[in-house]
């Protein structure tokens, strides 16, 4: 059964904690440099992370929340067309039912050019399979979807984004298996096990969209006030 993405918890996930803390650094180092527009997290896992108070005008949280609350389903985001400047997801491909359903949800309340951050599991690390065969010290919530990274990259250009930036987690194997890093700071990278890839995308822009400049002032994502908005109040 499919757990849903408001329900994820990074200690339940095979390397979940050791995972989370450079992930929220990469992101931390990419948000810097935002200004204004909306941020989208619609899973319980990036909404646990220390992201930036400053940068974003919103960050716009799917699921229940004392700030900016938007109770939907991820599969069916109810965002205008082209309203969000950036979206972070972790691992909502590997445990959404509908993985496919939920990037074309995703693209098209991106705005052209607007980008979508993304961790994802390699499919065949050592953890997963610890899990798996019930090694591990406590039972693991393991990944519904193990796809390759260039299966993933297929699916991003089908539905429309271009992937910039690619960066592995690994765990070097010299080490006893207890550290993990970003490849690109790792000596002897090639020797390492890669465990989980963190991936940014941007929205292609096709010809029969204008294309708006990103630092240009976004339109509201949604009707109204964003604070503590449900579907109930949508229908409304």
């Amino acid at each position: 059964m499919t757990k849903k993405l408001s329900e994820l918890s990074w200690p339940e996930l095979p390397a979940g904690n050791r995972i989370r803390y450079i992930w929220q650094e990469w992101l931390q180092d990419h948000f810097e440099d935002y200004q204004g527009g909306y941020l989208l997290t619609l899973d319980s896992l990036t909404q646990c992370l220390s992201l930036p108070d400053q940068g974003f005008e919103y960050e716009i949280r799917l699921g229940k929340s004392l700030k900016h609350c938007v109770e939907a389903d991820p599969e069916q985001l109810p965002f205008m067309t082209d309203s969000l400047q950036s979206v972070a997801i972790s691992h909502a491909l590997e445990y959404t039912a509908n993985p496919s359903v939920l990037l074309g949800e995703i693209h098209r309340s991106l705005a052209p050019q607007g980008y979508l951050y993304a961790l994802i599991y390699a499919p065949d690390n050592p953890w997963y399979w610890q899990g798996k065969l019930r090694l591990a010290p406590k039972r693991r919530n393991l990944p519904v979807h193990r796809l390759t990274l260039s299966r993933y990259t297929d699916w991003f250009n089908l539905l429309g984004f271009k992937v910039l930036e690619v960066e592995t987690i690994g765990c070097p194997w010299w080490r006893g298996f207890k550290n993990f890093q970003r490849k690109s700071e790792m000596n002897r990278a090639w020797l390492s096990a890669p465990i989980a890839y963190m991936v940014k995308l941007q929205k292609k822009v096709s010809t029969m969209t204008p294309i708006r400049p990103l630092e240009e002032k976004m339109s509201v994502a949604m009707a109204g006030n964003l604070a503590n908005i449900s579907t109930k109040q949508l229908e409304e």
